[in-house]
């Protein structure tokens, strides 16, 4: 692989193809072999139209945390943690809504995503952008509020609010703050000299805009800095920095004679140790084998509203590719993923596979834009019955009609708006994940909550106008006295006596 130049300008030709095919602005490719690195080289340009290079920052979602999970085990084998204690030994004020629960639940069950705190959680207290002093820690006690989906150890539910909690027991243990201490253990002994974990490196960096998709087209994002989802999210840095760091996980911890971790501590992190939606699961890394050829496989995927990163280890070859990418669209995360899995399936000899796009990631926001539109033409429709004609049918239907079509129609919208209200629950969200990692179908879901409901109000006000119309009609030809009146003395003889 090292000399052939041949393959290498294929790999460059497939990540070029899929940088297109997901509109990707820009991206950066690494392979290592052998302990070095053997291919290394930037795509397109960044969010402020520079062009991308080795040595451009990016934001690497989740793949922080096997970051964090190095950082833990530094801390076990410093003998101040122990995997297997419960978390509050470390943090007595960390509780879920049910304490007898959160009594129970240790580091390792954070670490492996089977602590039994719900998926959802990562949205109740993820994506604050708070870079406060003490932002981390207050995440994690926001907890407090979340009830857990399960026991500890019982199911596997990934859970970046898990992470987050790791993050802030490291700070307790170590006395440093989480970025800080990433600095001192981690980046500065591999030489991962552009690293990010702090607002102050984020800046220092120039950290350009990531891209969302906004119905097809790739629009710019430049999201502030989120301090308190270090753990779990918001680590950073060039290709060369994440390479590096992946060295050290392909060698038992240890890079140009440093070590950072003990072999036997980095094996316990690339260990499969629970089943997972995919694989198996260890402290950070998934576990699992390279489809089409059958090699162990230990890797991790991290995403952000912008930002896509992918490291895959063969470490019985001794290869590792590291992808990074200044867009991401999360119905087509598979896409985004495959540049990656293209490019190790080609190391290993094998086609790169085909990938097509989930149909939702189109079809979901129209419909729902669609929708919006829909619901806005039904609330204007009423301003029809300002004309002659409309205001006698309104007039002539039986308050029976009124009251059944109104009902009809408040369930209906306030049906639809509970379904709305609970679509992004499917995508393992909330309407407000999906404003930010999905903007167009978030403001087209708000948009047709906001009319839906709009849409019951203005039905029910409107019969009880219609209702109080038709009850003075009444009024009127019955009299005041609500007796009809005898023709004769509304009609006066031609003589005037009567």
């Amino acid at each position: 692989m090292a000399t052939d130049a041949a393959l290498r300008s294929r790999l460059d030709a497939f990540v070029r193809g899929r940088l297109e095919a997901t509109g990707t602005p820009g991206a950066a490719l690494a392979v290592v072999e052998g302990g070095r690195v053997v291919h290394q080289r930037g795509f397109g340009e960044d969010g402020r139209g520079r062009a991308v290079t080795p040595d451009t920052p990016f934001l690497w979602g989740s793949v922080s945390k096997p970051v964090t999970g190095l950082a833990v085990m530094q801390q076990v084998e410093a003998g101040r943690v122990d995997l297997d204690a419960p978390v509050r030994t470390y943090l007595p004020w960390f509780r879920l809504a049910d304490r007898e629960v959160s009594d129970r639940i240790t580091v390792r069950h954070l670490l492996t995503n089977t602590s039994g705190i719900p998926a959802s959680a990562s949205g109740e207290i993820g994506d604050r952008y708070d870079n406060a002093p003490g932002a981390l820690a207050d995440a994690a006690r926001d907890l407090a509020k979340i009830a857990p989906a399960a026991g500890p150890g019982e199911v596997y539910a990934y859970s970046s609010a898990g992470y987050a909690v790791l993050g802030a027991l490291v700070e307790e243990v170590s006395g440093r703050p989480f970025g800080a201490y990433l600095h001192e253990k981690v980046f500065d002994p591999l030489g991962m000299d552009h690293a990010v974990a702090t607002v102050r490196d984020f800046e220092r960096e120039r950290v350009a805009p990531g891209h969302r998709s906004v119905f097809g087209a790739t629009v710019p994002f430049d999201a502030p800095y989120d301090t308190s989802g270090v753990p779990y999210g918001h680590v950073g840095g060039t290709v060369r920095d994440l390479t590096r760091f992946t060295l050290a996980q392909l060698d038992g911890g240890r890079l140009d004679g440093r070590r950072v971790l003990s072999a036997k501590g980095t094996a316990e992190t690339q260990r499969g140790q629970v089943e997972s939606d995919l694989d198996r699961f260890g402290l950070g890394w998934s576990v699992g084998t390279l489809r089409g050829t059958g090699e162990r496989m230990v890797w991790k995927d991290g995403s952000l509203p912008g930002h896509d990163a992918m490291v895959i280890m063969l470490p019985d070859s001794d290869r590792a590719v590291i992808v990074l990418q200044n867009a991401f669209h999360l119905l087509r995360a598979k896409e985004f993923h495959d540049a990656a899995f293209g490019v190790a399936r080609m190391l290993s000899g094998v086609d790169p596979g085909t990938t097509s796009t989930d149909p939702a990631a189109t079809v979901l926001p129209w419909a729902t834009a669609a929708l919006a539109a829909l619901l806005l033409l039904c609330v204007a429709a009423p301003a029809l019955r300002r004309l002659p004609g409309r205001r006698a049918a309104a007039r002539a239907r039986s308050r029976r009609r009124i009251v059944a079509t109104t009902a009809a129609t408040v369930a209906a919208a306030l049906t639809l708006a509970a379904l709305l209200w609970w679509l992004p629950s499917t995508l393992g969200g909330t309407v407000e994940m999906a404003l930010l990692w999905l903007p167009d179908l978030g403001w087209g879901l708000v948009a047709a909550i906001g009319l839906a409901l709009l849409l019951a109000v203005e039905r029910t006000a409107l019969a009880a106008v219609d209702l109080r119309r038709q009850r003075g009609g009444d009024r009127r030809m019955r009299g005041d006295d609500g007796r009809q009146e005898p023709c004769a003395r509304t009609s006066p003889s031609p003589t005037g006596v009567r």
